[in-house]
């Protein structure tokens, strides 16, 4: 994605002269082309993207309060475009997405903030197409099945008739109604 006609003039979110205007941020009543910063009450730095013509293009990133990288979206005049990634406050990876159009397209993969796997599901034009999979943070599959032509064929949301708790089952009280 070509970012070289974005200057790198910064103004933050909170300036009276920026507004936004039906998706579009002008600045000085002139489609702004540059960087909007957002910024947290302490000061760190909560956002910043990059605009061009007022249209988000480029890449967006956003900060956890302590600094941490939350995610980085990737935008072509104000569609999701690209790869999409995020990030738990602990620094494990939590998405990884990618985008065309703004549909989903191709493998979007979901962990766990203990960097287990939650999910690793197919798109082709923004609806489900091939494999799907997901686990339990334990590692245990409740979510194994092909997507094909609308239907889907195999495991779906499998439910436990018990419940675990560190690895054990966990007994539950049964009250009979009278």
């Amino acid at each position: 994605m070509d970012t070289s006609k974005i200057p790198a003039d910064t103004v933050s979110v909170l300036a009276p002269e920026l507004a936004l205007t039906n998706g579009v941020y002008f600045f000085h009543d002139k489609p702004f082309s540059g960087f909007i910063v957002e910024k947290y009450e302490s000061g760190v730095l909560k956002s910043v993207g990059s605009y061009y013509q007022g249209k988000q293009h480029g890449h967006t990133k956003t900060y956890y309060p302590n600094g941490n990288q939350k995610d980085i979206r990737s935008y072509r005049e104000n569609v999701g475009f690209g790869r999409h990634y995020g990030y738990w406050e602990n620094g494990n990876m939590k998405f990884d997405f990618t985008y065309y159009h703004d549909k989903r397209e191709g493998l979007q993969k979901q962990w766990y903030e203990s960097g287990s796997p939650y999910a690793f599901l197919n798109f082709k034009d923004d609806q489900e197409h091939g494999m799907q999979q997901a686990w339990r943070e334990n590692g245990k599959p409740y979510i194994n099945y092909e997507a094909r032509d609308g239907f889907r064929y195999g495991l779906q949301k499998s439910a436990l008739c018990y419940s675990l708790k560190d690895e054990a089952v966990k007994l539950k009280v049964l009250q009979k109604a009278n």
